[in-house]
């Protein structure tokens, strides 16, 4: 877009540049000639670019004035359905704070329930994993009625969740739906009763 200021940043330009030979008189007399008609040059062509330009500007107004009722209800509707969108992404967040902030409650758990088997003289030995109903293994994991308990990091959560939206809107071939890091945690295998997902 040139502006006003443009054409006067180019007409100081050749103001400047007549000053100069006038100044240098006979030395680089031509050189100077040379540059003054060079800026007056571009100076012409942006004067002729920004009629050309606002004659555009007026044409497309002349074309929009007919429809601007139409253009103005189009306006509002984007600007509803843009405020929806913003709301829903801010309800998504909260949404997810919720998931983060249960899924760090039931991770409390689970250290809790590791820590009392193992008060309870319960723990288990990898070779023991699959032999007993109860007990607390390594790395946070533990046996309670048959069911394998484990720590779920959050990120491997929201992954997951974001992996099934994706597999749900664009396909599974879709890169964001392709999550190759789903440990094998038993919220995330389905094996945990009421807090299946998978």
């Amino acid at each position: 877009m040139i502006t006003e200021q443009d054409i006067e940043r180019a007409e100081a330009r050749v103001t400047e540049m007549k000053e100069r030979g006038k100044r240098l008189r006979m030395a680089n007399r031509d050189e100077t000639a040379d540059a003054v008609r060079l800026e007056m040059g571009r100076l012409v062509e942006l004067k002729a670019a920004k009629e050309r330009q606002d004659a555009a500007l007026k044409a497309r107004k002349a074309a929009e004035r007919p429809h601007a009722p139409e253009l103005k209800k189009m306006g509002a509707e984007l600007s509803d359905s843009a405020g929806a969108v913003d709301k829903a992404r801010r309800e998504a967040t909260q949404a997810l704070e919720k998931l983060v902030s249960a899924l760090r409650d039931h991770n409390t758990a689970v250290s809790a329930a590791h820590a009392r088997l193992l008060a309870l003289g319960l723990p288990l030995g990898d070779e023991a994993v699959d032999h007993y109903e109860s007990g607390a293994g390594g790395a946070g994991v533990l046996h309670l009625g048959g069911k394998p308990w484990a720590p779920v990091p959050v990120d491997t959560m929201v992954q997951h969740v974001v992996a099934e939206l994706m597999k749900q809107e664009f396909g599974p071939k879709h890169p964001a739906a392709r999550v190759r890091d789903i440990r094998g945690h038993s919220l995330l295998r389905g094996s945990a009763g009421a807090l299946k997902i998978a």
